[in-house]
């Protein structure tokens, strides 16, 4: 992943240098009003895009992998719940563009979640779910490609964990290339909701100590990537479900920001956290 994230910050420094060229690359001139005003709107479209491209690239190669958060997790001891996560049986509820990528982000999650904790039934159930929304998506062509590593290592927790990660890395890039960036944008929102919701909910009951500062530390810096989140859907927008996620992310915002460090993620503050989070996540899976 951190290799994922290096090339995912290359990739945004070649989409600099991509619209600082294409400013400095002067239009050709004519004289039919209506295709100056053609040209005039398709630069515009143009210069959007490349922003929200660099917008997906800055925030992706800005956030941890949402491995290493349940990977502190699992090393912290922290009880396996299966209650907290999104139930298999919801998959084909969801019919909406909107609500089969953020939900193919959660089920990634909830995946990785069972594979740390060596859970083989469930992990092949959320695969099972995970390669349906896959298809619904229509990216199940770069999913495949791991169902036989997949099936050759059930039993091996570090391989699996590396095949999940690999498989949405994957997507994403698949995503990015077919100008898919919206779809992108939401599983990107799906996974890093379910991560902290996760993670939040498992720590509402312990408390901070030397033992588990590192873990507290972890969850308190997720509160700093709802920012670049926040900044990329609000390129998004003019896409109502977009428009109502960035409303939502701004209202999470509101609540973790009161929290200044992490020894103040004190249960009282964990329960705030929990509740505008939950909200956001039950919206997603409902």
């Amino acid at each position: 992943m951190k290799k994922f994230l290096k090339r995912s910050l290359a990739f945004s420094l070649i989409a600099i240098t991509a619209i600082s060229c294409s400013n400095n690359n002067k239009p050709e001139q004519t004289t039919d009003e209506f295709a100056d005003t053609t040209t005039v709107v398709d630069t515009a479209k143009q210069k959007a895009r490349e922003k929200l491209e660099f917008k997906f690239f800055y925030t992706i190669a800005n956030l941890p992998s949402p491995m290493e958060m349940i990977n502190a997790i699992y090393e912290n001891n922290v009880p396996f719940n299966r209650d907290l996560l999104n139930s298999s049986s919801r998959a084909t509820d969801y019919t909406t563009a909107y609500k089969k990528a953020v939900n193919y982000g959660i089920y990634g999650i909830d995946m990785a979640y069972t594979a740390f904790y060596g859970q083989n039934q469930d992990l092949l159930d959320y695969y099972s779910t995970t390669k349906k929304m896959a298809e619904k998506l229509g990216v199940q062509e770069t999913f495949d490609k791991f169902t036989s590593s997949f099936r050759e290592n059930a039993d091996n927790r570090d391989s699996l964990v590396k095949i999940i990660d690999r498989a949405y890395t994957e997507t994403d890039s698949y995503l990015r290339s077919n100008r898919r960036l919206e779809v992108a944008s939401h599983v990107l929102a799906g996974s890093i909701v379910e991560v902290q919701y996760l993670s939040i909910e498992l720590l509402k009951n312990m408390e901070y100590g030397p033992s588990n500062a590192d873990l507290f530390e972890r969850v308190y810096n997720q509160k700093l990537y709802l920012d670049n989140l926040i900044s990329l859907f609000s390129d998004l927008k003019n896409y109502p479900s977009s428009a109502k996620l960035l409303e939502q992310l701004k209202g999470v915002k509101v609540v973790f920001d009161t929290v200044k460090e992490p020894k103040q993620l004190t249960k009282e503050n964990l329960a705030k956290m929990s509740a505008a989070m939950s909200a956001v996540r039950a919206d997603m899976i409902k």
